[in-house]
């Protein structure tokens, strides 16, 4: 995730992220981040084994100085900056961005082990959210919760419409399947097993059934 450098002809501090009193540097593409270590070392294990690391004698200790700093190699500057962002906005208690934004934040959060931020980003793109299609997406992508999983499937089985071709998509080839089977499975009573609605007396309980069954 870092190494550490001391190459300083062509890089400069962020116009925003290069913060007095801030005690440890980053180096992201041309730029150095001054932060405060105590954002990365509280939430992520990562950070704190990569901070805890072992300086060789007379070295100068990594991320102490912008000629020590530590290169983030595995992402860019301004991705640095969104995910920077979360700790240093002004506005507490309000996150305000773009759901491209929720994303990388949340992309970040779930590589370098930030449950908290996880959690938050996740919490902010649910509620940006349009379609049942969207939040199935990021829960499989980044939250290991099956109990919310089924849950969701549970409303895309039960609902009256069928999966766009977009949300096919979306969802891909073999959990758009696995959703085929459980709608069939639900509406094997009705002349019409994709486009139906459920039967009656199909309640919440037999949907999450058949979606342990299906999804296995």
């Amino acid at each position: 995730m870092s190494e550490s450098t001391s190459k300083l002809g062509y890089i400069k501090k962020h116009e925003v992220y290069y913060i007095k009193g801030g005690d440890i540097y980053f180096l992201v593409d041309e730029y150095i981040f001054r932060v405060h270590r105590h954002f990365f070392e509280r939430e992520s294990s990562k950070f704190r084994q990569m901070f805890g690391g072992p300086t060789s004698p007379g070295k100068e200790l990594e991320g102490s100085s912008p000629s020590a700093a530590f290169r983030l190699s595995d992402i860019t500057a301004e991705d640095f900056a969104h995910f920077l962002w979360i700790f240093y906005n002004p506005r507490h208690s309000f996150y305000d961005a773009s759901t491209n934004v929720w994303i990388t934040i949340l992309r970040t959060a779930c590589k370098w082990s930030f449950p908290e931020v996880k959690a938050l980003a996740i919490k902010e793109l649910e509620r940006k959210t349009i379609t049942l299609v969207d939040p199935i997406v990021l829960y499989e992508n980044y939250k290991d919760d099956p109990s919310v999983l089924a849950l969701l499937y549970a409303k895309l089985c039960s609902r009256d419409q069928p999966l766009t071709m977009e949300q096919s998509m979306c969802l891909g080839i073999e959990t758009t399947v696995r959703i085929f089977h459980a709608r069939e499975r639900l509406r094997s009573s009705s002349l019409d097993g994709l486009q139906s609605p459920l039967p009656n007396g199909v309640d919440l309980a037999d949907v999450i059934q058949v979606i342990d069954e299906v999804w296995g």
